[in-house]
């Protein structure tokens, strides 16, 4: 409201001293946040971040800045918030934050792209710890979550579902799950939660007892095995388009959704009294994805 997009930024990223972990907590990709530092920087002419891999620390100036500009910033952060909680119920509506718990990657990119196609809706992301508190504080207005939360006062309706899809080698047009013998099955704990993971597992045991199960914590490094037809891999739809997006050779993998596997379900929680306002807000942002 009162705060630059690019002072956020460069708090933010001060704070965290991750670009990975500062874009989680603004709920934006990487790029927009290294633009507006980029941008800070030329309008003050010296750095504010020396940069080591993917971590940043703050130079002299930068540091200077940061103890100088923080009291501030917390003044004017204050006054956000003030005027935010005297907004109308009809200025709500339009504006809400909701909090995202521990999404994957892949749902997170998804909701980024979401998020720009809608003024409804503002993303954070929050921590399960302290989530509910959040929420009940009045801090946030919903919780993204796969989870299952029963609170009371607390109601929920589902906000995304995805099915999950095998990787196969182009070797295995007609691959099985019940045929399998002697190919491991991978599955990524990037891509879904635990208890998913688990019910997978169980699933395709159940199907082929003899099934090697691998969890991994990322598929990305085993795709080359999965195209030459040493493993299979199981992933949502969401990661079957992240990676038809960034990986050249992705498309010589055949892909197919299994139905004996649920879908991967996520839901939105919030306080019944704001019922109207979240539901309002979220189908509008759901009817820019679908036109998307």
């Amino acid at each position: 409201m009162f705060l630059s997009s690019n002072l956020k930024c460069f708090i933010v990223l001060a704070r965290e001293k991750s670009l990975k972990k500062a874009s989680e907590f603004l709920f934006v990709t990487s790029s927009p946040i290294s633009r507006r530092i980029k941008i800070l920087e030329d309008e003050l002419g010296f750095k504010l971040f020396s940069r080591n891999d993917h971590d940043f620390t703050l130079t002299k100036k930068g540091l200077e800045l940061y103890e100088k500009i923080m009291p501030y910033y917390n003044k004017m952060t204050e006054l956000e918030d003030f005027f935010s909680q005297k907004k109308t119920n009809v200025n709500i509506k339009r504006n809400l934050m909701i909090g995202v718990e521990n999404l994957n990657p892949f749902l997170f990119n998804l909701l980024v792209k979401t998020k720009k196609k809608t003024e409804s809706v503002s993303y954070c992301a929050c921590d399960i710890k302290n989530s509910m508190e959040a929420l009940l504080a009045g801090e946030i207005h919903g919780i993204i979550s796969h989870r299952q939360i029963a609170e009371n006062g607390i109601v929920s309706m589902d906000f995304f579902s995805e099915p999950a899809c095998y990787l196969f080698s182009n070797k295995y047009p007609d691959f099985q799950i019940s045929d399998n013998k002697n190919i491991p099955i991978i599955i990524p704990n990037n891509g879904f939660y635990d208890s998913y993971i688990k019910n997978a597992h169980t699933r395709i045991l159940t199907l082929s007892p003899t099934a090697q199960v691998i969890i991994v914590d990322d598929i990305s490094d085993y795709l080359t095995l999965i195209s030459s037809g040493e493993a299979v891999g199981l992933i949502s739809q969401s990661m079957v388009s992240f990676y038809k997006s960034k990986i050249d050779n992705f498309n010589e993998i055949n892909y197919r959704t299994e139905s004996i596997f649920p879908e991967l379900k996520t839901y939105i929680y919030y306080l019944k009294e704001r019922e109207n306002s979240v539901k309002l807000a979220i189908v509008s942002s759901s009817e820019s994805r679908i036109a998307s």
